[in-house]
């Protein structure tokens, strides 16, 4: 369930429920993300761009866009897309970071979750967090 201005205004929730067995049937988060508005409202551009390149009556594409891994969190990033680079970061060239990368939101969302990093992603993203600062 997507959930707008909350917990405050300009900032929206995803969030994953269910509700609980018996006659009040309460409502239980499992999990929720939240971030502004404007990021949710770029996904849903994206979304609609992306969807109908997926169905079976797609028309073909010339080609795929060339894209390049974040180096913060692997994710995509395209040439149509923002990126970010951090000059004089630390040691490593921080080039082609994707937008939620530059602004912290990243480590931050993996800090919460308590996921694992790799030595080189960890690297990468506490170097961004140090120019943050």
């Amino acid at each position: 369930m997507f959930i707008p201005n909350h917990p405050e205004e300009g900032v929206g929730a995803l969030a994953r429920i269910r509700t609980e067995d018996g006659p009040d049937g309460a409502i239980v988060f499992e999990r929720r993300a939240e971030r502004p508005m404007a990021l949710w409202a770029e996904a849903g551009q994206n979304l609609r761009r992306i969807v109908p390149l997926l169905g079976p009556d797609a028309p073909p594409t010339d080609a795929p866009e060339e894209s390049v891994p974040c180096p913060g969190c692997y994710r995509p990033v395209y040439e149509s897309s923002s990126s970010g680079m951090l000059i004089g970061a630390g040691p490593l060239p921080l080039v082609g970071l994707c937008r939620l990368c530059v602004n912290g939101t990243t480590l931050r969302s993996l800090r919460h979750a308590d996921v694992p990093l790799d030595a080189h992603q960890r690297a990468v993203l506490e170097s961004v967090a140090a120019v943050l600062v």
